[in-house]
């Protein structure tokens, strides 16, 4: 299963410690991190601040001034990396993240699939009403095609859907809900599965020929692409 790597820009300097908590102190020169509630363990990475971060996490989210300054303030870069083998496992970083927005990083951008958030913008998204898989999935439009990516982290192959078929605000959260049911229920994801999407209906995954991305792109999931197909 391939690694996530979350990036967060914090407000200390590279060679400083960062306090994630008060028992939990990461040194300089640290490699590995537990984060208390959470039995995922990560790799550390720290590095120098990136110029203009705020243009990246533009890109994905809607930025005030304030919020703008604030991403390009910080002082240094801290990379969690590890990976999910379940359901429970995803809960747990989501958690994590948290706390690393409680210890003061200003947001997070994840590598896999390229989302950004904002820590109060994070919480919103995975609150009580969301998905856990929510904050993790973004969407690549071609003229007719929607498609998720990032899901090879989870082991899925990523999923796509006609365009015809809604518009893309509803195509994304049918998407959605599917990759959830798919990680979260440890559904099969191959071609035939049937998957109940709720109040969206029930679909068909189809294995999809073509691929928005070249094979040595960073974006292209070697688990393949399934098209949804509306029973």
């Amino acid at each position: 299963m391939n690694k996530f790597v979350l990036a967060f820009p914090v407000p200390v300097e590279r060679n400083e410690t960062f306090k994630i908590t008060e028992h939990v102190q990461v040194a300089p020169e640290a490699n590995t991190l537990m984060i208390p509630g959470c039995t995922v363990s990560f790799s550390v990475a720290r590095t120098e601040p990136m110029a203009k971060l705020s243009d990246v996490f533009r890109e994905h989210v809607d930025l005030s001034e304030d919020d703008a300054k604030k991403i390009d303030s910080h002082r240094s870069l801290f990379f969690l990396i590890g990976t999910l083998k379940n359901a429970d496992d995803l809960r747990m970083v989501n958690s994590a993240v948290l706390k690393m927005f409680d210890a003061g990083a200003i947001g997070v951008y994840m590598q896999q699939s390229g989302t950004a958030w904002l820590a109060d913008s994070f919480r919103e998204e995975i609150g009580d009403d969301g998905l856990p898989m929510d904050s993790w999935i973004n969407f690549v439009e071609s003229e007719d095609v929607l498609y998720t990516l990032g899901l090879e982290v989870f082991g899925l192959p990523d999923l796509c859907i006609s365009r015809k078929a809604g518009s893309d605000d509803e195509l994304r959260d049918i998407l959605g809900v599917v990759a959830d049911t798919l990680f979260v229920d440890g559904l099969s994801s191959k071609s035939g599965t049937e998957v109940d999407a709720g109040d969206f209906g029930k679909y068909t995954l189809r294995a999809e020929m073509s691929s928005p991305f070249a094979k040595d792109s960073p974006e292209y999931n070697k688990n393949g692409i399934m098209r949804l197909a509306k029973n």
